[in-house]
C-alpha cells in the first residue's frame, strides 16, 4: 500500500513539475517574442515633419506624456505667429486632450513656455477634460469636430503612442461614420531613444507595455460610442 502511495506521489509531483515547467517555457517564449516584436509601434510614418505648417482646424495633443503640451504649445505658436503676420486669417484651436478635472486655462502656464502663454486667448484652447484613456481621447475629439465643424485636425503624441493612437482615432472615425482627416505629429520627448530603446530600462518598460496594449486594440478592442 505504501509502495503504491508513494509511487502516487511521484507520479503527481513528475506531473506537477512538468507542468510547471512548460508553463515557465511558455512564459519565457511569450516574453522572448514580445522583446523581438514590441518595436513595431515605432514602425509607422508622420504625415506632417513640422517643417511646413498645413491647413488645420485644431492641433490636438493627447495630455500625460513627457513634454507633449509643451511641443504641442510650440507647434501652435508658430500659426500665431503667421496669424499676426497676416500669412493666415486665424490659427488653429490648441485641444488638449485627457486633462485632470481640475486643469483651468491659468494653470496652462506651467505647461508652455512663458513667451507662447502670453500670446494665448482662452478662445484659442479648448481643455477637454472628462477622457481619461486614448479610446475616450479619440471618442471626444469627434465629438468636438461634429459640435465646431472640423475637417481636419494634427494628432500629437509621443512616437512609442503614436500607432496605436492612429489605429484608434481611425477606428472611430470610421464606427461614427465622421470624415475628419487626421494628420500625425510625433512629439520626441522620451528619456530614451526609440531607436534603441532596448538599451534603456525606461525604453524596455514602456515600449513592451505600449506593445501588449497594441495587441490588445488591434485584436479584442472595439469603438464605443461617441458621448452626446
Amino acid at each position: 500500500m505504501s509502495q503504491k502511495l508513494s509511487s502516487r506521489l511521484m507520479d503527481r509531483s513528475t506531473w506537477l513539475g512538468s507542468a510547471f515547467f512548460f508553463l515557465i517555457g511558455l512564459l519565457c517564449g511569450f516574453f522572448l517574442f514580445t522583446f523581438i516584436r514590441a518595436g513595431s509601434i515605432y514602425e509607422y510614418s508622420d504625415s506632417i515633419d513640422g517643417a511646413i505648417l498645413p491647413d488645420t482646424d485644431a492641433i490636438v495633443v493627447l495630455a500625460g506624456g513627457r513634454g507633449r503640451i509643451s511641443a504641442a504649445g510650440d507647434f501652435w505658436f508658430r500659426y500665431r505667429e503667421r496669424e499676426e503676420e497676416g500669412v493666415i486669417e486665424r490659427s488653429p484651436i490648441l485641444y488638449l486632450s485627457g486633462l485632470g478635472p481640475t486643469v483651468t486655462f491659468d494653470q496652462l502656464h506651467r505647461q508652455v513656455r512663458a513667451g507662447v502663454y502670453k500670446t494665448m486667448r482662452p478662445s484659442d484652447v479648448v481643455l477637454e477634460t472628462e477622457s481619461r484613456n486614448t479610446e475616450e481621447n479619440a471618442l471626444w475629439v469627434v465629438k468636438n469636430a461634429r459640435l465646431r465643424g472640423w475637417k481636419r485636425v494634427v494628432l500629437m503624441t509621443s512616437p512609442y503612442h503614436m500607432r496605436r493612437s492612429q489605429w484608434i482615432f481611425q477606428s472611430v472615425l470610421k464606427e461614427a461614420q465622421v470624415s475628419l482627416k487626421v494628420e500625425s505629429l510625433s512629439i520626441d520627448q522620451e528619456p530614451f531613444n526609440v531607436d534603441e530603446w532596448r538599451t534603456s530600462f525606461t525604453g524596455v518598460r514602456m515600449t513592451i507595455v505600449e506593445y501588449l496594449k497594441w495587441l490588445y486594440y488591434t485584436t479584442f478592442w472595439k469603438p464605443g460610442e461617441v458621448p452626446k
